[in-house]
């Protein structure tokens, strides 16, 4: 099965969303590329003909929202029941769950392709999930776990995906 393009669409909104969000000075988000090792490249074109990647990379963005950091991975899923937990792999739980104790605020947005939905996972439910299937409980997360009307990502004005709307209630929560 070929997985080349999945996940485009939502990255391009993410990064869409971004831009807007950089031009309106409402926060500075970046996509992290993955560390690629370069073996050749074509001298005319400058294209990249043969590489691997170097190492396991990080989440897909880091950045700084109203002076706090953020970090999130975006995922998609055509399930519409639940959200597989082995879509997040074991580096980058660890990655986000790092981030969460050093103070910074961790998340995935998930969208449901299937439904058109797209939600903002807190990083504390992932974790609730992902430890108890290390301790043999199921490995996924319900939808109904996740579809709640305050995660749902809404568009706003310019901004296909108003994720930093919710990032702004969980700091009012917590201030």
């Amino acid at each position: 099965m070929y997985y080349g393009g999945r996940g485009q669409l939502l990255e391009q909104m993410i990064e869409e969303s971004n831009k807007q969000y950089s031009l309106q000075q409402i926060a500075v988000i970046q996509k992290i590329p993955t560390p690629v090792k370069v073996l050749n490249v074509n001298n005319r074109t400058g294209r990249i003909t043969n590489g691997f990647y170097d190492k396991k990379s990080t989440v897909d963005y880091i950045g700084v929202f109203q002076g706090v950091s953020i970090a999130f991975d975006a995922k998609e899923t055509s399930v519409n029941t639940r959200f597989d937990l082995s879509n997040v792999k074991e580096h980058q739980y660890y990655y986000l769950k790092n981030w969460s104790e050093s103070g910074g605020i961790s998340f995935l947005i998930i969208q449901f392709t299937n439904l058109d939905e797209s939600y903002y996972l807190p990083f504390e439910i992932l974790d609730e999930f992902w430890t108890n299937m290390l301790s043999g409980g199921r490995k996924s997360i319900p939808y109904d776990m996740i579809a709640k009307d305050r995660y749902k990502i809404r568009s706003r004005g310019l901004i296909f995906l108003d994720y930093l709307s919710i990032v702004d209630d969980v700091l009012n929560e917590e201030s």
